[in-house]
C-alpha cells in the first residue's frame, strides 16, 4: 500500500494517510417516519458556529421554478408539505454565505430529510508559517540549511537527496527534531519502516511538546494495524495539543480501523468542531462510521455533505454510490 501525502493547515504535512479500503459495508434498516409527500430538513454553518439571521430557503422544481419559499429561524429547520413533484431542488442563501444547494429524489426517503451546509464568504488569507518549535530554534544556521533543502526534495518526491539532507543535519544536531520527523517519513516512504519509527521517537524524546511525530508516528502504527499502539501515541499527541483537529481526526480513524465505531464517530466530531480545516472525507469516514451503528439517516447526511463540499473529489464517486446504495438497503431490510 502506497501512502498519499497531504497538505494541512497552511504548512507541508507528509502524512502518510491509510486507503480507506473496499467498498464500504452498508446495511440499512429502520422505520418510515414523515409523510411521502414532504421534506423536513436542517441549515447548518459548515464552521460549526451560530446560524446567521436571514436565511432564506427556496424548493424548485425544473427549469429553477420556485415552488415555495420560507425564512429559517434559529433551529435552522425548515419543512415542505404537500408536494407532488418526484425532484427538487433547495437553494439556501445567507448574507455572507455562498448560496447552497442539495438535490431531493422523493423517491428516496432519506433524501426526503437533506442537511444544507452554509459556508461563509471571506477573503483568502495566506496561511501563517509554521511556528517554530524548541528545536528548530536551537540547530545550527548549517544544520538549517540542510534541512530546507531536505524539506524542498521531500516537496519534489526526491526522496534519495531529501535523506542525505536530512542525515547530514542530524549529523550537526542530533536532536533536531523537525529533521527527525521528515526524515521518518522519507523512511516511510522507502519501506524502512523500524527505522522510521525510531526516528519518530527520537524527536518526541528531543521535544515532546511537538505535534508532528505523534501524528506521524501514529499513522505509522495505524498502517502496521498496531491499532493499539497508534491510539496510546496519538493521545500523547492530544495531551501536546488539546485544541487541534488533527489529533482527534486520526484518533477517529484508527478506532475505526479497529472497530470501534461509537468512539471513531466521536473523535470526528471533535474535530469538526474545532476546525473547518478538517479534509472533506471526514463525512465519508463518518457516514461509513454511522452505518456500522446503522445510523442510517445519518449517514446519508454525512454522504451527502461530503458531495456538497467536494463534489468533484476523489472520493465523490464512492459517495454517490453510496447514497444509492443506503436507500436501497433500507428498503430491502424494513
Amino acid at each position: 500500500m502506497l501512502p498519499n501525502l497531504t497538505r494541512l493547515q497552511g504548512t507541508t504535512h507528509f502524512l502518510l494517510l491509510p486507503f480507506l479500503g473496499a467498498a464500504l459495508l452498508l446495511t440499512i434498516s429502520g422505520d418510515c417516519r414523515g409523510s411521502d409527500n414532504s421534506i423536513e430538513g436542517q441549515v447548518r454553518v459548515t464552521n460549526g458556529g451560530p446560524l446567521p439571521p436571514g436565511i432564506t430557503v427556496k424548493l424548485e422544481v425544473a427549469e429553477n421554478i420556485v415552488v415555495a419559499q420560507q425564512m429559517v429561524g434559529a433551529t435552522g429547520r425548515f419543512t415542505f408539505q404537500d408536494l407532488t413533484d418526484k425532484a427538487y431542488q433547495i437553494i439556501v442563501t445567507a448574507e455572507g454565505y455562498q448560496p447552497a444547494s442539495v438535490q431531493v429524489d422523493m423517491h428516496y426517503y432519506a433524501s426526503r430529510y437533506p442537511t444544507v451546509y452554509l459556508t461563509p464568504l471571506g477573503p483568502k488569507k495566506t496561511p501563517p508559517p509554521p511556528s517554530e518549535n524548541t528545536t528548530d530554534l536551537a540547530a545550527p544556521k548549517k544544520a538549517r540549511k540542510e534541512y530546507e533543502q531536505g524539506h524542498a526534495a521531500l516537496e519534489a518526491k526526491d526522496y534519495a537527496s531529501a535523506r542525505k539532507h536530512f542525515e547530514r543535519a542530524i549529523e550537526m544536531d542530533k536532536c533536531y527534531a523537525r529533521v527527525l520527523t521528515e526524515l521518518g517519513v522519507v523512511l516511510t516512504l522507502q519501506g524502512e519502516l523500524s527505522s522510521a519509527e525510531n526516528s519518530f521517537q527520537n524527536s518526541i524524546h528531543c521535544d515532546g511538546a511537538f505535534l508532528e511525530p505523534y501524528l506521524q508516528l501514529g499513522i505509522l502504527l495505524d498502517m502496521e494495524k498496531k491499532y493499539g499502539e497508534s491510539d496510546s501515541i496519538l493521545q500523547q499527541g492530544l495531551r501536546v495539543a488539546p485544541s487541534d483537529w488533527q489529533p482527534y481526526y486520526r484518533l477517529g480513524i484508527v478506532r475505526q480501523h479497529s472497530g470501534k465505531y461509537k468512539e471513531a464517530e466521536e473523535e470526528y466530531q471533535k474535530a469538526l468542531s474545532l476546525s473547518s480545516a478538517v479534509p472533506a472525507e471526514v463525512h465519508v469516514l463518518l457516514a461509513d462510521a454511522c452505518l456500522q451503528q446503522k445510523k442510517y439517516a445519518q449517514a446519508y447526511t454525512e454522504t451527502q455533505t461530503h458531495l456538497q463540499i467536494a463534489p468533484d473529489g476523489p472520493l465523490a464517486g464512492q459517495a454517490k454510490s453510496m447514497l444509492q446504495e443506503v436507500e436501497s438497503m433500507r428498503k430491502s431490510n424494513p
